[in-house]
């Protein structure tokens, strides 16, 4: 029979019962004994009949009992609800099977046809080499009752409600007709949890007097807590979290599996008294603590098998294969992240973070750290380390091609062609060179006379690009006084950019920058740039450009021949809680501009307050910027949470100049900001511009304020939905005849926030999520002629459509 999804997974009563899914709204959980301990007058609820959730929020809402009692009761049902929510995830995840055109990997709904079902069809028995490509290529195999196995998928499910507590828990199923068509069949699955056992008293029995000592010291990390629902993932959890402990404090040999735990339910009622000792057939090595000995590295070359020099650096050999004298891969690159001294205590969090390091420079293709003991004697404490590595490719080369389309009717291709050199200086150095081109069309009723006449060539792009990057800190020996085990990196990158806009404007942009990343703890990223040069030169305009910028005077500002000497600083703080989603990200950034030049300029006598002043003949920007987001997932249920991002930005030109320029200026709206409303198509401030081809250009500002709420829940297998509120804008931070009402005003602060609301899909890919969303603009901060704070002219003219990657934030 063609297996076509599950019709109902029902909890606490038949599947496919219309009576019983109308009682199953009470709560389905089979509940609960461990409710009924909490008010010691129920002791008809430790049966785990299905009737006990509404036994008891009677109970709770009866006058006999006194606040105490009812809040205990409430906190009973509330802690059942959590536990039995959790194994049903679980449950449904072991039943579920995915039919032939599911939808978005639904186990429950199809789509109306299926293509692969048809091509296996009637091409299943093709003869001809058309149809066996056909086959080959399209048909999907049918997916059937028996392939589905719910016999075995129930027994899985058994074992799943066991592993949460339920050990009471049944579970069955039955398979009914997919409509008046006996070849298709859905299968319903019937699940009877009932009571819910919690772990009693917990005893850590027959450890040596070292191991002992360790788990007491750390007793308040445990993860087994009395009380707690009985969970099998949280056993296995302290077994981990034991082993670790210990090896971590020189116990080599150490493995979870070697823990042990006895467990009573019969000393109490719904209760599992645990007892946590060493298994009896335990190795002996388990029980020794060992230290760090002597260390051996090998490094070949790509292609090469065997050993051909060596050479030794106190307790270190270093080993290396190919006909070079010198090693392929420096000592110091290897020896920079070998993080101990003969003699030292074994920690597997040093051998784990010295494997992570050796695999992050980012030059091996296979690398193996192996630990041996130096005899094999019952007394041995001491390990010897091998290091075995095999370098990768030394060249890189990569080839992209694009094909853009704009809305002002501009349409052509792109390529760009890179090489990268890894290891370039035997210090894991990477160095990479890149170029690249695009040229552009103006198609359709765009193109103009003025352009008619210039061909089909209108817009063209070349750029180059070059880097190099150490896998490490390098700045006057600042690396040795930096903590070795954090990471870091050391980034030189020069880029030149000529660009042809047919029309308006030939521009040629140059770039250098020195980059430092650093992070040495695990939640906090710190990325610092000291010396960055950006120069923008115009090279020719045309009398409509001028034009544009003459009537633009900040545009002209901020577009005109400059250079920009600044540097920058970035720290990213990210957390993530344990067994948890929730997650938190806050980033703060400051960028300076110009003040250090203009210094230079004061002490040979000029006001730092003058304007234009020159180096290498252009003006330089002389600006202060700040940024702060910080970004937060409230977990819901397992597959639901709110997401929100708050957003404040500011920069402020002086001196030397009047207005940043304009990439360092902040923008609202799009698919990652305001969904409501397209980019830079709100402010500053209520400045709302006539509508042109290039009046987008002046809608940004000094200072911007953005908020955003996001509900992401579950539809079905993979697609997911999102209902969100955007709201935000930017202000100029001195008055602009240009752009009135650019500035903010405290009395009509409230109506300059665009506000906007929508919806959208997601389908996660794993390795990535198609984003689709809706937003309907609800108050615009300029005036659109209509008056309330609701003031869009029309409902289909307040839409916007986004379709992207990634989550908005």
């Amino acid at each position: 029979m063609l297996y076509t999804g599950i019709s109902e997974i029902a909890y606490g009563h038949k599947a496919s019962d219309p009576k019983a899914k109308k009682r199953a709204q009470r709560d389905s959980t089979g509940v609960i004994t461990a409710v009924a301990k909490a008010v010691y007058t129920i002791e008809d609820l430790f049966s785990g009949n299905v009737d006990a959730r509404t036994k008891l929020e009677r109970l709770r809402r009866d006058t006999l009992l006194n606040d105490h009692e009812r809040d205990s009761l409430r906190h009973e049902i509330a802690f059942v609800d959590s536990a039995t929510s959790i194994a049903r995830n679980e449950v449904n995840a072991a039943l579920s099977y995915k039919p032939n055109a599911s939808f978005f990997g639904s186990s429950s709904i199809r789509w109306p046809f299926s293509l692969g079902l048809i091509f296996y069809k009637n091409f299943v028995n093709a003869k001809t080499g058309f149809g066996r490509w056909l086959y080959n290529s399209f048909a999907t195999q049918p997916r059937t009752i028996s392939m589905a196995n719910p016999r075995l998928r129930i027994q899985a499910a058994r074992q799943t409600l066991r592993a949460y507590g339920f050990f009471h828990g049944s579970v069955d199923y039955e398979v009914y007709p997919y409509g008046k068509d006996e070849r298709k069949a859905k299968i319903a699955y019937s699940v009877y949890p009932g009571p819910l056992f919690r772990f009693g008293t917990i005893e850590y029995q027959n450890f040596g007097a070292v191991t002992d000592s360790l788990i007491r010291a750390t007793a308040s990390k445990s993860l087994l807590r009395e009380g707690a629902p009985f969970s099998a993932a949280d056993l296995d959890a302290e077994r981990k979290r034991l082993s670790e402990l210990f090896r971590n404090n020189g116990f080599y040999y150490f493995r979870p599996e070697y823990i042990a735990y006895r467990a009573d339910t019969l000393q109490t009622p719904l209760t599992a008294h645990l007892q946590v000792r060493p298994r009896k057939d335990m190795p002996a090595q388990a029980d020794n603590r060992f230290y760090m000995g002597r260390t051996s590295i090998t490094v070949l070359p790509y292609g090469e098998t065997e050993v051909t020099d060596s050479i030794g650096y106190r307790s270190c050999t270093l080993r290396w294969g190919g006909a070079t004298e010198q090693p392929p891969l420096r000592f110091g690159a290897i020896r920079h992240y070998l993080f101990y001294e003969p003699g030292m205590l074994y920690r597997q969090r040093l051998q784990e973070l010295i494997q992570n390091k050796l695999a992050s420079m980012g030059v091996f293709s296979n690398i193996q750290v192996n630990y041996t003991p130096r005899d094999t004697t019952d007394t041995c404490d001491t390990l010897d380390v091998n290091i075995f590595a095999i370098l990768d490719k030394p060249w890189d080369s990569e080839f992209e091609a694009k094909v853009t389309n704009k809305s002002n009717g501009l349409l052509g291709p792109g390529v760009s062609w890179g090489m990268t050199k890894h290891n370039a200086f035997r210090g894991a150095e990477t160095v990479s060179f890149k170029v690249g081109g695009s040229y552009e069309w103006q198609t359709g009723s765009s193109v103009t006379d003025g352009n008619a006449n210039r061909g089909l060539l209108n817009s063209f792009e070349l750029g180059a690009s070059t880097s190099l990057t150490y896998p490490r800190i390098r700045f006057f020996g600042l690396a040795s006084q930096l903590n070795r085990r954090a990471e870091g990196t050391t980034n030189y990158r020069i880029d030149v950019d000529w660009m042809n806009r047919s029309g308006y404007f030939r521009m040629i942009n140059f770039g250098a920058r020195l980059t430092y990343t650093y992070r040495r703890q695990y939640r906090l990223r710190h990325e610092l740039t000291p010396l960055r040069l950006d120069y923008t030169m115009l090279t020719h305009t045309t009398q409509r450009f001028d034009s544009i910028m003459n009537a633009n005077q900040s545009l002209n500002v901020s577009m005109r021949n400059q250079l920009v000497p600044s540097m920058g600083y970035t720290l990213t703080y990210s957390r993530r809680w344990r067994d948890s989603k929730r997650q938190r990200t806050l980033i703060a950034s400051v960028k300076e501009a110009g003040n250090i030049t203009s210094g230079i300029y004061a002490i040979a006598g000029r006001s730092f307050a003058e304007q234009d002043k020159k180096l290498l003949g252009v003006p330089f920007a002389q600006y202060f910027k700040l940024s702060a987001e910080w970004r937060e997932t409230f977990p819901i249920t397992a597959r639901s949470c709110i997401a929100a991002r708050l957003f404040a930005g500011a920069v402020w030109s002086y001196g030397n100049s009047t207005i940043a320029p304009y990439s360092d200026l902040f923008n609202v709206g799009g698919a990652n900001s305001i969904r409501a409303f397209a980019v830079r198509s709100i402010g500053p401030g209520r400045y709302h511009p006539a509508n042109s081809s290039w009046s987008y250009v002046n809608q940004v500002g000094d200072l911007k304020l953005e908020a955003n709420i996001e509900y992401r829940f579950p539809i079905v297998g993979s697609l997911e939905g999102a209902v969100f509120v955007d709201a935000g804008n930017v202000w100029l931070m001195h008055p602009d005849a240009d752009r009135p009402g650019g500035t903010i005003d405290a009395h009509h602060f409230g109506e300059d926030i665009a506000l906007g609301s929508g919806a959208g899909l997601r389908y996660d890919l794993d390795f990535l999520v198609l984003r689709f969303d809706i937003g309907v603009g609800i108050h615009a901060p300029y005036d659109t002629g209509r008056s309330g704070y609701y003031n869009m002219r029309r409902f289909w003219d307040s839409l916007g459509f986004h379709i992207a990657v990634g989550y908005s934030f």
